[in-house]
């Protein structure tokens, strides 16, 4: 007899138990309802600048070819290559064509037919 007192007992805890959660669940959430319901809307968070600190490459001047890069396009166009110096102008500044005829040509090679190798 007593293990079935026990046994009870013991079901009647696990009872108190779940229905003393469920309602401490329901007041919590009664609860937060309110809270939320009487708080103003947060403002806006400031936009953060687009960099802020650390390193910051300096703005490179559209057109601008490196010096080594340079060298090398004005070789090829002496060698008689301008359309190799094309490419490798275009694939390095990811521009158009024309942009890169453009930049080979103000180099120096195509505008007076002397080889720059020859002035």
């Amino acid at each position: 007899m007593s293990l079935l007192f026990m046994l009870l007992a013991l079901v009647g805890a696990v009872f108190v138990l779940a229905a003393g959660s469920y309602a401490l669940r329901r007041v919590i959430a009664a609860v937060a309802s309110r809270l939320e319901a009487d708080e103003a809307p947060a403002p806006a968070a400031p936009v953060p600048d687009a960099q802020v600190g650390g390193y910051v490459p300096a703005p490179r001047v559209p057109g601008e070819l490196p010096a080594p890069l340079r060298a090398r396009v004005a070789d090829l166009v002496a060698r008689g290559r301008s359309e190799e110096a094309v490419r490798l102008v275009r694939d390095r500044l990811d521009g158009d064509e024309d942009r890169a005829r453009g930049i080979v040509a103000a180099l120096g090679g195509e505008d007076d037919g002397t080889p720059v190798l020859e002035r």
